[in-house]
């Protein structure tokens, strides 16, 4: 069997809690399996054009850049792999793809389902089964302090900034944000219940609405009244909480990908914050400040919806002066 028919049929499977394939998954190992086009050359200017937004592009003068990095495993036997490949898929990913060690780790961990899943399920005989290490990840105190996300609210647009609220206040993830729905909040009981399917870990999860994200949900009401008085054609096509209001994506939802672009760069930039702060940074905010607040961890993985305290670790950070405050408990104690 070659790579490029298993890692079809890898991605044809579904995951563990029923979910399909990640957009990255498919990236990665398509990487792996195909020459891939980098970007589209126009010879009269010598300028670079992103090749996904141009793939389209009606013009012949625009020649396809290919990634010469790309295909490393195209037409080979996936049984023939060995560890050698490996070192080398890692040592072109670091020297000419210029990728971080967090980066090169997700190439291995995909490859290393996709062994496994061809050894176990696909029935493969590999040759000499390849050995997969993943290299060690610097960890970044990923989080913000209340006055820095004010800051930033302040200078993102009324929907961003409903949008990191609404992050802060309940702790979900971007996708879970993005695709909220109406049908999801029921404001009797005062919860919010997101199916498993837009789970992460495929398991449904009820939150509790608190004050500060039923104001959101309160304030997007309010959005979608007045787009309903203005724009009647819109009647039964609101579905979700966060729409774009403007003329070109009118009534529309936020796609996950689209809420840290040049405007989310923009406003962290005049905010003075690191470059680093992107939208799931308020999930590793969230989980932080219900820890500096007491909550445990168990309290914590109900909340925040974490299958296991080990994910729930992830989030955690704490900062210098509250680990001098949690190591002076114990001042005082033989006096």
């Amino acid at each position: 069997m070659t790579f490029e028919e298993a890692v079809e049929l890898y991605l044809s499977e579904p995951t563990e809690y029923g979910n399909p394939k990640s957009s990255a998954a498919r990236c990665t190992l398509r990487w792996m399996s195909y020459k891939t086009p980098k970007a589209l050359r126009d010879p009269d200017t010598k300028k670079l054009y992103q090749y996904s937004k141009y793939m389209h592009d009606k013009k012949p003068r625009r020649k396809i850049v290919w990634d010469e990095t790309s295909g490393r495993f195209a037409g080979r036997e996936i049984g023939s792999l060995i560890s050698l490949d490996v070192t080398r898929m890692v040592k072109c990913l670091r020297c000419d793809k210029g990728l971080s060690p967090a980066g090169i780790n997700n190439y291995i961990r995909y490859l290393r389902a996709l062994c496994h899943y061809a050894k176990k399920d696909l029935s493969v005989k590999f040759v000499d089964f390849p050995y997969f290490k993943v290299g060690t990840e610097e960890q970044r105190e990923e989080w913000l302090e209340p006055e820095d996300a004010v800051t930033l609210i302040r200078w993102l647009d009324p929907l961003r900034a409903d949008m990191v609220r609404f992050a802060l206040a309940t702790g979900l993830r971007n996708a879970n944000v993005t695709r909220m729905k109406w049908e999801y909040w029921n404001p009797k009981t005062k919860d919010i219940v997101i199916p498993k399917s837009e789970t992460k870990n495929g398991s449904s999860h009820t939150l509790i609405v608190t004050k500060s994200a039923e104001e959101v949900l309160e304030n997007r009401l309010k959005v979608r009244d007045k787009l309903l008085k203005d724009h009647p054609f819109l009647e039964g096509k609101l579905d979700y909480v966060f729409v774009q209001t403007s003329i070109k994506s009118l009534g529309k939802p936020f796609y996950r990908t689209s809420v840290c672009n040049k405007t989310w760069k923009r406003a962290v930039r005049l905010a003075g914050l690191p470059s680093w702060v992107r939208f799931h940074s308020l999930r590793h905010t969230y989980a932080t400040w219900h820890v500096k607040a007491g909550t445990t961890t168990k309290e914590l993985m109900e909340v925040g919806g974490w299958k296991s305290p080990r994910a729930v670790e992830r989030y955690m950070h704490q900062n210098e002066p509250h680990k001098q405050m949690v190591a002076s408990r114990l001042d005082g104690v033989l006096q």
